[in-house]
């Protein structure tokens, strides 16, 4: 009867709590919600209720408490902030236009947030989607006091992006649009807006899915947010600030002759402008980029060095000698770009590689003209750079001074122009220089084949004689029925191939000046020869020239600029969404209902396990070492089994079995 009772305390305990457990977790599941009021029910409205009937709702619930402010503060207090909390969790939880908590205040209306940027809806979106431009979007409401005081930040944004990426606008009305982009909750699967509302993203190029929309989650600053776009989305180079001392060794002096030098003034020392970083990565073959900080005490080294009389002011710094230019006063993308196009180049422009084919001294190209010009013609100063060849830069920038004021004197007065500058006004004639030493052994030596030719190409030797820049003037010719004959060729095998390279070449015709440095006389030996070219029957060669050498082999990224590759840029945002979605889940109210289910289970298992009664054990272990204790557990055993017999025949036959278990062992160990 005792073994009986045992039995019966180790299984109803383990009944009892799953039954309780069962009951517990169906209740959790099911029957949570009927000790709440839904919100629907709360604000007293259909769960198919609009945007107007859930905010209307609002007002009606919390007009009452605003007229009776004075006399019970904490009550309206407690009773506006569950209306609030119930209007904002049934706009969240149910895919509603409203996802941002409503404001404490009365709004009879909402006021319209005006902006320049394009209203996105369910029809134009698909344009952005896919793109080859970058999107930047800000998913606002009317019914949300944060959009309303986020609308002039985003219009300096929008200022600072103005031809660099697109920008439009989602309002929360558009229902299937705000769903699509809203962020989902890993736990409920419900849209909102994790941050609030104004929320900001960016569809990068060619994205065609969902799936590659990069959120904004930092703070909603003019700084922070365009540093964002500009940095992470655009990968724009950054530009650095400079002290004055720095300025002038690692930028002026250190930059190289070949480019020049853009300095944007600031008096706040904020970040430059995305339309400005984009400038930097567009031009910057042409120029190198810097910022200073504008101080009190610099002002009168600004102002007596460079012209800047205060900030904010943009700087271009060009060719020796070349007086800066400067524009005071704020600047936008437009006014920028207008500024960078017409100073990328010096006064005099230096021949490269990028440059060539632009300014009509190229074999391959054609005229500054246009197709249509035939015969035309490229001053060219070579040198090692050095005073010698700033000295003759300056010579040349005054010829070209000179044939621009023969041009505007013979459109005033209507008198005679010179040949030079016919062909000039004609854009038949460009006025360059070449950097001798950078296009050492190849284009320069073509241009000088002398026995001196040292002396104005390659690197400067020790010992030997000074610089000497010389003047040479290029004839390019192509044949009137050229384009003709190519077109109706048909080219066969590898020898037409070169033949047809050979053909699109202009043919060429170098002279050498030879002449005293003077700008006039320089004016009239080009002059002459553009006349001698013209009229006089001179002979051609068609000889392929050798490539002008890149000045600068180092890129935009590697001048100011630090950037995450884009595989770890992705892990970034990877990490970034598996936290969330872990917050999302840990977030989640039923979740601590269900780890007290499962624990409630495991120490129902663990407390209340069947045990073994100790006597038991130690007559299994006594057989082994002593004969007589065996016999007296088998005595026992057997009473028990006669005992147990009586309440239940399955119990009685396991005895016997263990019984007999037990004989074999003791006749084995006898």
């Amino acid at each position: 009867m005792e073994i009986a009772i045992r039995k019966h305390d180790v299984r109803s305990p383990w009944r009892i709590y799953a039954v309780a457990s069962i009951i517990m977790l169906c209740h959790m599941l099911y029957g949570s919600h009927a000790a709440y009021k839904s919100y629907y029910e709360v604000l007293g409205i259909k769960e198919t209720a609009t945007f107007e009937e859930i905010f209307a709702a609002y007002q009606k619930l919390s007009e009452p408490w605003y007229k009776e402010e004075e006399n019970n503060e904490q009550g309206i207090h407690v009773a506006v902030t569950s209306i609030i909390e119930e209007t904002e969790a049934l706009a969240k939880a149910n895919k509603e236009e409203v996802l941002d908590a409503f404001p404490l205040a009365k709004h009879n209306d909402f006021v319209p947030i005006a902006s320049r940027t394009t209203i996105l809806n369910a029809t134009n979106f698909l344009s952005a989607l896919g793109s080859d431009e970058t999107w930047f979007i800000q998913l606002y409401s009317l019914a949300s006091t944060g959009s309303q005081s986020f609308a002039d930040t985003w219009e300096r944004i929008a200022e600072s992006l103005d031809g660099v990426a697109n920008l439009g606008r989602v309002e929360l009305v558009e229902i299937q649009l705000a769903r699509l982009l809203a962020e989902k909750n890993r736990a409920t699967g419900h849209p909102f807006f994790r941050h609030g509302l104004p929320s900001i993203l960016a569809i990068p190029p060619s994205c065609k899915h969902l799936n590659c929309l990069v959120r904004y989650t930092d703070k909603m600053t003019y700084e922070n947010i365009a540093d964002w776009c500009a940095t992470s989305i655009l990968k724009l180079p950054r530009i650095l600030y400079y002290s004055p001392q720095s300025l002038v060794t690692d930028v002026i002096q250190n930059a190289g002759p070949d480019k020049i030098k853009v300095i944007g003034f600031s008096k706040t020392g904020e970040r430059a402008a995305p339309y400005f970083r984009k400038a930097a990565k567009d031009y910057w073959q042409y120029a190198i980029f810097a910022f200073v900080l504008w101080r009190e005490q610099d002002a009168v080294f600004w102002e007596t060095r460079f012209g800047v009389e205060s900030a904010p002011a943009l700087l271009f710094l060009k060719d020796p000698g070349v007086q800066p230019v400067v524009y005071h006063g704020p600047m936008n993308s437009s006014s920028f770009g207008g500024a960078m196009e017409a100073h990328k180049n010096h006064v005099l422009p230096q021949l490269r590689s990028i440059t060539a084919e632009e300014l009509g001294c190229d074999a391959t190209g054609y005229s500054r003209g246009g197709k249509e010009v035939l015969t035309w013609y490229c001053v060219i100063l070579a040198g090692k750079p050095g005073i010698e060849l700033s000295q003759m830069r300056a010579v040349l920038r005054s010829v070209q001074d000179d044939l621009l004021r023969d041009i505007d004197s013979n459109e005033d007065d209507g008198t005679p122009v010179t040949t030079a500058a016919k062909a000039f006004k004609e854009k038949r004639l460009s006025l360059t220089w070449l950097d001798g030493e950078k296009q050492k052994q190849k284009y320069c030596f073509f241009l000088v084949h002398s026995d001196d030719v040292h002396e104005t190409c390659g690197p400067k030797r020790y010992g030997e004689a000074d610089n000497v820049p010389k003047i040479f003037l290029v004839r390019y010719k192509r044949d009137s029925g050229e384009q003709e004959v190519l077109k109706e060729k048909k080219w066969k095998n590898i020898w037409d191939v070169v033949q047809e390279e050979q053909e699109k070449l202009a043919s060429l015709l170098v002279a050498s000046y030879n002449g005293t440095m003077e700008s006039q006389k320089i004016m009239s030996w080009i002059s002459q020869t553009i006349k001698d070219g013209d009229t006089q029957d001179l002979p051609n060669f068609k000889v392929e020239t050798p490539a002008l050498i890149p000045e600068d082999t180092i890129t935009y990224k590697k001048q100011a600029a630090e950037f995450f590759s884009d595989k770890v840029q992705k892990v970034y945002y990877k990490s970034t969404d598996l936290r969330y979605g872990f917050s999302d889940v840990i977030r989640d109210p039923k979740l601590f209902q269900i780890i007290i289910v499962v624990a409630a289970l495991y120490l129902s298992i663990y407390y209340f396990r069947p045990k073994t009664n100790s006597n038991t054990l130690n007559s299994q272990e006594d057989p082994l070492s002593s004969p007589s204790l065996s016999n007296q557990s088998e005595e026992n055993s057997t009473t028990d089994n006669t005992s147990s017999t009586l309440l239940n025949p399955q119990d009685t036959l396991a005895s016997t079995k263990a019984s007999a278990d037990l004989r074999k062992r003791k006749e084995v160990t006898t």
